[in-house]
C-alpha cells in the first residue's frame, strides 16, 4: 500500500475539526457569557441579543478576552477554565491553540485582536501579545506569547483597539475613567472621565471610531465618541446611554471593527425629527426593532439606515406607515388636548411635545406621557397644553414598545418611534390649509422663458404646503409656507421667492423668521427694496445642490438625497386689514439669479429683474415689462395676460398633488401628451392629464423617495 493511500485514507477517516471562518466582517456584536460558555449576537444599535450556540465544544468552560480578527475573520479568545487560548469561526466551535509562553499563574479576562495580533492584559500582571500570522498557513501552528511590559495598572475587565489610531482603550472599572494604552509599550495614558461605573465586561468599536460598552450588573450599553482624535485630546469622552442589552456576571465582547454599526438588512425604525431632537444614529435619536408585533396604526414601521431628518421624513422616502397618532383636537394654548393613538397590541408609550419650540424634548414638562399601558386598537391620551407654550409649528415623539423607561432617544428591541409635526394655537383661532394640512402640491417651471427652450418644465420642482392661522375676526395672523427642492434640471442659476399680494411689506411683523433645514437664518427672507412682501427663498438654488449629478433630480440614474427644504414663517401686525390678500398658494415665482453669465437669446444677465410665474399671475414691481412678448411670450399687461404662449402654454405649473416630472430634455407634450389639450383649452379640458397613468412610460423621472 502506498504511502500516498495511506495519507490519503487518514484524511477520508479523521474528522475535520478546524472550523471555517466567518463569511463577512458582520455588523453584530459577539457576547460571550456564563460557564459552560454561550454565546450571543448583540445588535448594539436597539441591544436585541439572540442565543447564537450554547455548547462550543468545549465542556464545561468559560472563554473570555474575546477579540474578532477582520484579517482571517475568526475570534480568538482565552479558555479561562483551562488557562489556554481558542479561536472560533462561523460554526461557534473552538478550537485549542498551541502556544509557547502563555503564563499558567494566572488567567485572562481582557483582550482583543489588530493586524492579526492578539492582545491580552491582566492588571498587575501586564500586557501580552500573540501573533496569529503562523496559523494562516498552518491551523496547528504552535504560537508565541510574548510579553510587551509588566506595567498593568488599569483596573479593567475588557478593552477595545481603536480601528483608526490603532490605540487600545478601556475604562476603569471603580473610577470611571477612560484609559489608552500603547500596544508597543504598554504606556497608559487616562483620557478622561466617562461619567459611568461599574464592571464593563464587554467593550467594540464600529468603523467610525464610537466606543462601547457593556455593563454587566444591568446590561445597559453605553456609547464613548472616539471618532476623532480633537475629541480623544479634548478629554470629552462622557458615556451616553445607547440601548438596553443582557446583563450576566460574566461578559465578554467581541465584534469586527471595521463593520458599520448597522448592517444593509437591519430592521430598524428610527425618527425623523430635526436633529436637533436627537434622531440620528449618530446623536443616539430613538430607535427600535421592528418585527416585532410591537408598532403604532395599522401598518407597522419598515426598516431604514438611519433617521430621515425632515425633509426626507419616513412618509416620503419610505413605506407611509406614520399612520398611529392622530391629534383629534386642536392643540391649543391653557387647553386640553385629546391624541388618538392606535397600538398594535398591549404596551408602553412614552411621548414629548416642545412646547417652547426650541428645538429639544429635554425641558421640564415635555414629556407628556411616560410608560402609559395602551391596550391594543386605538387609544385616547389627553394632554394639558402649558399656558406660555409657544404658538406656532413645534414637533412630538411618540415611542411604543414592550419596553418601559424609554427616553426620547435611544435603542429599544421593539416597537416604534412616529415623529410628529404639530401647530400651536390660541384658543378661537381657525386654520386653513393648502392644499391640505398633510399634503404637498408642485410647483414646476421652465426657467427659457421668454423662450421655450427644451420645454421640459423641470427646471425648477417645488413642492409646498401653506397654513394660514385666523383670528376670531377671521384676519390673518400669520401664515406658514413649508416646501422643499423636489428636483434641479436647470443649467441656469435661479432663485426662488414668494410674492403675497394685497399686503404691503409694513405689515409684517419683525418676529418673521425663515429656516433652512430646520436652521434658523440670520434674515427672514422679506425682500428690502421692495414695498411688496416677497420673501426670498434663495437667490441662488444651485448653492443647495449636492454635487453629485450634472442635473438635480431629473435624470433617473440620478436618485440624489433631497437636501434642502424651507419654512417661512410670516406674522401679520395686529389691526392689519387682510380681507385683499391673495388667496393661497399666493405668488410663488423664479428669477435669475443676479451674475456675469449671460441666458441663451439675452444680450445681458437681467438677474432679479426677470421673472417667470404662473400663468395670468402679474410679476411683481421688481419686474423689467421690457421682456414681454419677445420670442414665445404672448404677455399681455392690457388684458391681464402673462406668461404664455399663443398657444396657452405656461412656464410655470401648479399641480395640487404631488407628480413625477418630465425627464432631463423630455419635453412635457412627450411625457403627458394631454397635457396640450389642457393648456389650450384654459384648464377646461383633460383636467387630470398630470396623473401618471396618463404619462408615458420612461419619459417621466421617478424619484426613489
Amino acid at each position: 500500500m502506498s504511502r500516498f493511500f495511506v495519507f490519503s485514507l487518514l484524511i477520508f477517516l479523521v474528522p475535520f475539526t478546524f472550523a471555517l471562518p466567518f463569511d463577512i466582517c458582520p455588523s453584530q456584536a459577539y457576547l460571550f457569557q456564563s460557564k459552560p460558555v454561550k454565546v450571543y449576537g448583540v445588535n448594539l444599535v436597539t441591544g436585541l441579543t439572540v442565543e447564537l450556540e450554547d455548547d462550543t465544544g468545549i465542556g464545561n468552560a468559560n472563554i473570555n478576552g474575546v477579540g474578532f480578527d477582520f484579517s482571517d475573520r475568526y475570534i480568538y479568545g482565552y479558555d479561562t477554565t483551562n488557562k489556554r487560548l481558542v479561536r472560533l469561526g462561523k460554526d461557534f466551535q473552538a478550537q485549542t491553540l498551541k502556544t509557547k509562553g502563555l503564563p499558567k499563574d494566572h488567567t485572562f479576562y481582557v483582550g482583543d485582536v489588530y493586524e492579526h495580533t492578539y492582545y491580552l492584559y491582566r492588571s498587575g500582571k501586564g500586557l501580552f501579545k500573540v501573533d496569529l500570522s503562523p496559523l494562516d498557513s498552518n491551523s496547528n501552528a504552535q504560537l508565541n506569547v510574548e510579553k510587551i511590559t509588566s506595567r498593568a495598572n488599569v483596573q479593567l475587565t475588557d478593552f477595545a483597539v481603536h480601528p483608526k489610531d490603532g490605540k487600545i482603550y478601556g475604562v476603569h472599572n471603580s473610577t470611571g475613567y477612560l484609559y489608552q494604552f500603547d500596544k508597543s509599550t504598554g504606556e497608559e495614558t487616562a483620557i478622561g472621565n466617562t461619567g459611568i461605573t461599574g464592571t464593563f465586561g464587554a467593550g467594540y468599536f464600529d468603523v467610525n471610531g464610537y466606543y462601547y460598552l457593556s455593563r454587566n450588573g444591568d446590561g445597559d450599553i453605553f456609547r464613548i465618541d472616539l471618532s476623532n482624535e480633537e475629541t480623544i485630546s479634548s478629554g470629552n469622552v462622557m458615556a451616553l446611554k445607547f440601548a438596553d442589552g443582557p446583563y450576566s456576571n460574566q461578559n465578554d465582547g467581541a465584534r469586527c471593527a471595521n463593520a458599520a454599526i448597522v448592517d444593509e438588512d437591519s430592521n430598524i425604525d428610527f425618527g425623523d425629527a430635526p436633529d436637533s431632537y436627537k434622531t440620528l444614529l449618530a446623536s443616539n435619536g430613538p430607535r427600535h426593532e421592528t418585527q416585532s408585533g410591537f408598532y403604532l396604526g395599522e401598518k407597522e414601521g419598515d426598516s431604514e439606515p438611519d433617521g430621515y431628518v425632515s425633509p426626507l421624513n419616513d412618509n416620503i422616502l419610505g413605506l407611509s406607515d406614520e399612520d398611529g397618532v392622530g391629534f383629534v383636537t386642536a392643540v391649543e394654548v391653557g387647553e386640553a388636548a385629546l391624541i388618538s393613538i392606535n397600538a398594535s397590541r398591549v404596551g408602553h408609550l412614552s411621548a414629548w411635545i416642545d412646547w417652547n419650540s426650541d428645538g429639544d424634548f429635554s425641558d421640564e414638562g415635555e414629556q407628556v406621557a411616560a410608560d402609559t399601558i395602551l391596550s391594543a386598537g386605538v387609544n385616547a391620551l389627553s394632554i394639558s397644553v402649558p399656558s406660555d407654550a409657544q404658538l406656532g409649528l413645534t414637533w412630538s415623539r411618540f415611542r411604543f414598545s414592550e419596553q418601559a423607561g424609554l427616553n426620547y432617544y435611544g435603542g429599544a428591541t421593539t416597537g416604534e418611534v412616529e415623529d410628529h409635526p404639530l401647530r400651536i394655537t390660541q384658543n378661537g383661532t381657525t386654520l386653513r390649509h393648502f392644499p391640505s394640512e398633510n399634503e404637498y402640491a408642485t410647483l414646476a417651471f421652465e426657467d427659457n422663458w421668454p423662450k421655450e427652450g427644451d420645454y421640459d418644465l423641470n427646471d425648477l420642482i417645488f413642492r409646498f404646503r401653506i397654513t394660514e392661522t385666523l383670528n376670531q375676526e377671521d384676519e390673518i395672523v400669520q401664515m406658514t409656507i413649508q416646501g422643499y427642492l423636489a428636483a434641479y434640471g436647470a443649467g441656469y442659476h435661479n432663485g426662488f421667492a414668494f410674492h403675497i399680494p394685497g399686503l404691503h411689506r409694513d405689515a409684517i411683523h419683525a418676529a418673521s423668521f425663515q429656516k433652512h433645514n430646520a436652521l434658523l437664518q440670520e434674515h427672514n427672507g422679506l425682500e428690502t427694496d421692495s414695498n411688496e412682501v416677497i420673501f426670498i427663498v434663495s437667490h441662488d438654488l444651485k448653492e443647495k445642490l449636492p454635487q453629485t449629478c450634472l442635473y438635480y433630480r431629473t435624470a433617473q440614474h440620478c436618485q440624489e438625497a433631497i437636501a434642502f427644504e424651507f419654512e417661512i414663517n410670516v406674522y401679520i401686525n395686529e389691526g392689519t386689514d387682510t380681507q385683499a390678500v391673495m388667496s393661497m398658494p399666493y405668488d410663488p415665482f423664479m428669477f435669475a439669479t443676479p451674475g456675469p453669465y449671460v441666458r441663451d437669446g439675452l444680450w445681458f444677465n437681467p438677474g432679479r429683474n426677470l421673472e417667470v410665474h404662473l400663468s395670468d399671475h402679474a410679476p411683481t414691481e421688481k419686474f423689467d415689462p421690457y421682456w414681454f412678448g419677445w420670442w414665445s411670450d404672448s404677455s399681455n399687461i392690457a388684458i391681464n395676460r402673462y406668461f404664455k404662449t399663443s398657444s396657452n402654454h405656461p412656464w410655470a405649473l401648479l399641480i395640487k398633488d404631488e407628480w413625477k416630472w418630465p425627464r432631463e430634455h423630455v419635453d412635457i407634450l412627450d411625457a403627458y401628451p394631454d397635457f396640450a389639450g389642457f393648456a389650450e383649452t384654459g384648464g377646461e379640458n383633460n383636467t387630470l392629464w398630470y396623473e401618471t397613468d396618463k404619462a408615458v412610460v420612461g419619459q417621466y423621472y421617478s424619484p426613489k423617495e
